[in-house]
């Protein structure tokens, strides 16, 4: 049986950014006749269209990108979870299942994805929000985490788009060392729950903290911590004896180490985490890559596996998306404290946000074809125990 396409939530690079409300009036932004619109004036945007010999908003980006060849598509579709992946992608792995695939609703949807393909590549960018808690003032649509893969000259014309069709407002996205640290807590706590099959030190495999002090000296930047698959539940273990956890047990054991053999305190404001590295993710306080959890890279599409419960790694990325989601709104908000609270209890709760016990799986094409093994496919081969040097690469580019 054919393979469903993966999410485009998992194993790419995205720079992240916060927007404010998208303004759009009484039309509807999420429906196909508005997305197919808004796709049609950027790839115009993209290719260098002019009227009447005048370049239309911005310069084409053809002649700075010449290796990417000429732009072919340019499609703006919506994004819902994984069981809306699964049900849009459904048809075309198996035609006979037709009359059981759904069409996704825009209250449903999390957010539009944008796809940009060229004769040698393709980019990509998510607009998201989380449609049971995420509100909208009345002409508006709230996306408010945007996640960008695209080279420099592409991203800035994207950008500028949505700066001027929709009057919106684009800043990059900073997460606090305080976020990145939570994000490990969470896949720590849902994988040392007693319902877990999963062991940390499969999941996280080989850990590695940076360490940034940017105002402390010229002479060292930052430090990065590496810690070993199986000294991991180690710190945990001995983060829980700790009196002061406040929940945070591998945050505190780690804490208490490197004061002790490096003489820094993580709670000075000079030192902060700026990156975390392991096998479920790459975090940095502007980027984000989510490895493809566990439990959804072993099944192939029929119908026995329409529904199953979700792993440890898969609750984790669920609870890490909705953090995401409050901290792109959330810090410095757009809108008056007053409406944010009007909307919200207004706001209906989503059908697909209340699944949350049962998921179905989404299936890599890209995956090995073996499903003996319980490790997640398509992952990259490891350079000293750690991920690749291309992803190092890719989580680097500006």
């Amino acid at each position: 049986m054919a393979e469903i396409p993966l999410y485009p939530l998992y194993n790419t690079s995205y720079q992240l950014y916060r927007v404010s409300p998208l303004h759009h009036g009484d039309s509807p932004l999420l429906n196909d006749r508005t997305l197919r619109t808004h796709a049609r004036r950027l790839r115009d945007l993209l290719k260098g269209d002019n009227v009447r010999g005048v370049d239309v908003d911005f310069a084409g980006t053809e002649g700075a990108l010449p290796k990417l060849g000429p732009l072919e598509e340019c499609n703006w579709d919506l994004v819902g979870d994984e069981d809306a992946w699964i049900d849009r992608h459904r048809q075309s792995v198996d035609p006979d299942a037709s009359q059981l695939s759904s069409v996704l609703s825009p209250d449903r949807a999390r957010g539009i994805g944008v796809e940009l393909g060229y004769e040698k590549t393709a980019y990509n960018a998510l607009l998201l929000r989380d449609p049971g808690t995420t509100p909208s003032p009345e002409g508006f649509t709230s996306l408010p985490l945007l996640m960008v893969k695209m080279p420099a000259a592409i991203r800035e014309v994207f950008l500028n788009y949505l700066k001027t069709a929709f009057d919106a407002h684009v800043a990059p996205l900073r997460l606090p060392s305080t976020f990145l640290a939570s994000t490990l807590e969470t896949y720590f706590r849902h994988l040392g729950e007693s319902t877990s099959t999963q062991k940390i030190q499969h999941v996280i495999q080989q850990l590695k903290v940076q360490l940034t002090f940017p105002q402390s000296t010229s002479l060292l930047k930052h430090i990065e911590v590496t810690i070993a698959s199986h000294d991991v539940p180690g710190f945990i273990s001995r983060g829980k004896l700790l009196a002061t956890t406040n929940q945070k047990p591998f945050t505190a054991a780690l804490s208490r180490y490197i004061q002790k053999h490096l003489a820094f305190d993580l709670s000075n404001p000079k030192v902060y985490i700026s990156r975390i590295q392991c096998g479920a993710f790459v975090l940095q306080t502007d980027r984000l890559k989510l490895m493809l959890p566990e439990g959804l890279s072993d099944v192939s599409f029929d119908e026995d596996s329409s529904a199953v419960e979700s792993s440890a790694a898969q609750l984790a990325v669920q609870e890490i998306y909705s953090s995401l989601i409050r901290e792109a709104t959330g810090t410095g908000k757009f809108l008056p404290e007053s409406i944010v609270e009007e909307l919200r209890s207004s706001t209906p709760s989503s059908v697909g946000s209340g699944r949350r016990g049962r998921r179905k799986r989404a299936v890599s094409t890209t995956a090995s074809s073996s499903a003996a093994t319980k490790r997640p496919r398509g992952r990259p081969k490891t350079v000293n125990g750690g991920l690749s040097a291309q992803e190092d690469e890719e989580m680097a580019d500006a």
